[in-house]
């Protein structure tokens, strides 16, 4: 039987790691991992004990990418967090047009019956999360007052509408709102990153007393979220990629105070600083990828439980 050849843009990136993962576990693909930090990739298949072969190529750079043909391209390129990005929001427009147009070629010259899958944000609903979003929330922008923080969500909805255009083409568009897992970079910046950063070098976190929600989606509900795009045939469409149950930020402060010893202190003149805009509940209700069989087996302090362990060396035996 042959295996279904997947093609992933952008390999280092997080999410990408997590999906290696689980696709080399399973055993029933064979994967065409595409990077420009070669190296980092190699490291990182050594580090969960894989290497290069047959049923896993690395390609350094995109040149050789329209000469395959691939089953599904899972596009998971990135311009980085706000901590990397160094005020170049530029990139947010320049990297995703560049690298989703190369998908894009590739299906209208080569291989049209291929499975685009391209790694959205919640973002697209825009920057004022006050509550869940819902079917029918509205993503309002002041055209006459952009400002950075709208960048990042306009990218990804003129490239969801972009994907929506090309009706015939079999295109998904997979909305995260949030993705923890032990293949995270604790320089990132986000609050779960602090975290950890502080539990692994005993360090004091200061935080606000802003409290919010998360919706975290653990790396085997992706994977199953990928794999029944693979098997829904020819769709085009969007899905909010959820997980069981969000989770609130007092939730896992109370979690790792209680069983990792963390230190934390309440500042209220502390601010926050996101390149997308402050999001106190960010998460939805659209359960729209149910109509494909998606139903999360975790939920987001499911996700921070068993991820965390893997990053905190602290093992279970089970």
């Amino acid at each position: 039987m042959n295996k279904s050849k997947i093609a992933i843009l952008g390999s280092t990136s997080h999410i990408a790691k997590g999906l290696i993962n689980n696709f080399l576990q399973s055993g029933e693909f064979s994967l065409h991992l595409y990077t420009t930090s070669l190296d980092k990739l190699c490291n990182f298949l050594g580090s969960i004990g894989k290497s290069a072969d047959k049923d896993c190529i690395v390609h350094k750079g995109y040149e050789n990418f329209n000469k395959s043909s691939y089953d599904v391209i899972i596009n998971c390129v990135g311009v980085g967090t706000y901590n990397k990005l160094q005020g170049n929001y530029s990139n947010y427009f320049i990297v995703t047009e560049e690298y989703d147009n190369l998908v894009i070629d590739y299906l209208c010259n080569n291989y049209s019956e291929a499975l685009y899958i391209s790694i959205s944000s919640g973002a697209v609903y825009g920057r004022a999360f006050s509550k869940p979003v819902e079917k029918n929330t509205m993503n309002c922008i002041d055209v006459n007052h952009i400002n950075t923080e709208d960048y990042y969500g306009i990218a990804r909805l003129n490239s969801e509408a972009k994907h929506r255009a090309f009706k015939n083409l079999r295109i998904v568009d997979l909305r995260i709102f949030s993705y923890f897992s032990r293949f995270i970079d604790l320089t990132d910046g986000y609050f779960i990153t602090e975290v950890m950063d502080c539990i692994l070098n005993k360090k004091l976190l200061v935080t606000n007393d802003m409290n919010f929600i998360r919706d975290y989606v653990h790396p085997e509900d992706l994977f199953s979220m990928i794999r029944k795009c693979m098997d829904a045939g020819k769709i085009n469409v969007a899905f909010d990629v959820t997980s069981a149950k969000p989770v609130e930020k007092r939730e896992i402060l109370d979690y790792f105070s209680l069983e990792y010893g963390l230190k934390y202190e309440i500042s209220r003149s502390l601010s926050h600083v996101s390149a997308t805009g402050s999001k106190n509940i960010y998460c939805s209700n659209y359960n729209n990828a149910a109509c494909i069989g998606y139903k999360p087996a975790f939920s987001s302090m499911d996700a921070i439980e068993q991820e965390s362990k893997y990053i905190l060396n602290i093992l279970t035996d089970d």
